[in-house]
């Protein structure tokens, strides 16, 4: 093989080599977890005020079995289950309880609080009998939630 031939083989070499290395790199993914992956769920004692909200768990079953254990209470209930994404508990001013699941934490919010509208608290109040929005009591979202 001759000098020229030998140039020719190496620069061939080198440039598949280079095509394929550099056909192998790409820029490095998000470290965002794939949808349908993350559960959690709210569970509520009514009687005693209690929700207990759990995130991030691989099934609603082991979800719902945290929740209900954190909540505590007797007459824990699950009151919402939820997947990739966000949830809210609002109470209003009568006690009711109201809750929300979202994308986002600020749509969750919101429509947690939405949802019982301007409620009036239970007669006696020593404040203002006047109805006023709910309030946010807690929320809550997975870890691949917008």
């Amino acid at each position: 093989m001759s000098l020229p031939q030998l140039s020719r083989s190496v620069a061939g070499v080198v440039a598949t080599t280079a095509a394929l290395l550099g056909a192998g790199v790409s820029a490095p993914a998000a470290a965002v977890p794939p949808k349908g992956l993350y559960y959690g769920t709210i569970s509520l004692s009514e009687s005693t005020g209690v929700v207990a909200i759990t995130t991030d768990h691989r099934s609603y079953v082991a979800a719902d079995a945290e929740a209900i254990k954190n909540c505590g209470v007797y007459d824990c209930r699950i009151v919402l289950q939820y997947a990739d994404g966000c949830a809210a508990v609002a109470r209003g001013a009568d006690g009711r309880f109201g809750w929300a699941a979202a994308p986002s934490r600020p749509e969750a919010e919101s429509a947690a609080v939405a949802g019982l509208g301007e409620t009036a608290p239970p007669f006696p109040d020593l404040g203002s009998a006047s109805p006023r929005p709910a309030v946010l009591t807690t929320s809550a979202c997975t870890r691949n939630a917008l």
